[in-house]
């Protein structure tokens, strides 16, 4: 079969091209334009992170592949069990640098077994043991999110906070003060708590 191609010229040619450059965006990242996948947009050609206050961080459904960032914690005063995860932008990350725009940190929060009369339950290797899932808490960083969180907002340099219950969806609070006072003292870490404590697992 004989193809006939056809040359566009001029407004025609501009239109068309034009066209087919909003239909591959669409395609790319959805009818709405965004990409709710790794949290950007495009601008200028430019691919940008989504302005985010506390709280806009949804749980990462796969966040249990990532690496841990520590082992896991015991946190034996208060009957709890702590499992931290970073997701690969924050793995690059060398011993004595900030962690970059993109870094995920998820937390999970577990209650401990206990005994009848309220003490923590220990494994053979003095362990605790872990019982349900209680809270799941995120930081995630983006370049430029300080000047974006409302006015009075504890500086925690670029990142943001997020808290859910078990199931992942339910938020477990509308206030991070707290969250931000805790990691206040730690800028010198770039705010992350446990920071040498990474580099020295992982040897970067």
């Amino acid at each position: 079969m004989k193809k006939t191609f056809v040359k566009l010229q001029g407004p025609i040619a501009i239109t068309t091209a034009l066209a087919l450059s909003t239909v591959l965006t669409a395609c790319m990242y959805g009818s709405s334009g965004s990409n709710e996948t790794n949290n950007t947009y495009q601008q200028n050609g430019m691919m940008k992170m989504q302005d985010k206050q506390d709280g806009d961080t949804a749980v990462p459904a796969d966040y249990r592949s990532w690496p841990k960032f520590v082992k896991t914690v015991d946190k034996v005063k208060t009957a709890q069990v702590r499992e931290l995860y970073i997701n690969q932008a924050g793995m690059k990350t060398q011993r004595g640098d900030d962690f970059p725009s993109g870094t995920i940190s998820v937390m999970e929060l577990y209650d401990a077994q206990k005994t009848a009369d309220g003490k923590a339950v220990m494994d053979k290797n003095g362990r605790l043991i872990k019982s349900k899932l209680s809270k799941i808490f995120i930081m995630e960083k983006g370049e430029g999110w300080k000047s974006k969180q409302p006015a009075g907002t504890i500086d925690n340099g670029d990142w943001i906070y997020s808290a859910y219950l078990a199931d992942g969806k339910t938020p477990a609070t509308s206030d991070f003060a707290a969250c931000r006072t805790c990691h206040l003292p730690l800028a010198d870490d770039d705010y992350v708590a446990r920071y040498d404590e990474h580099f020295d697992v992982y040897k970067r």
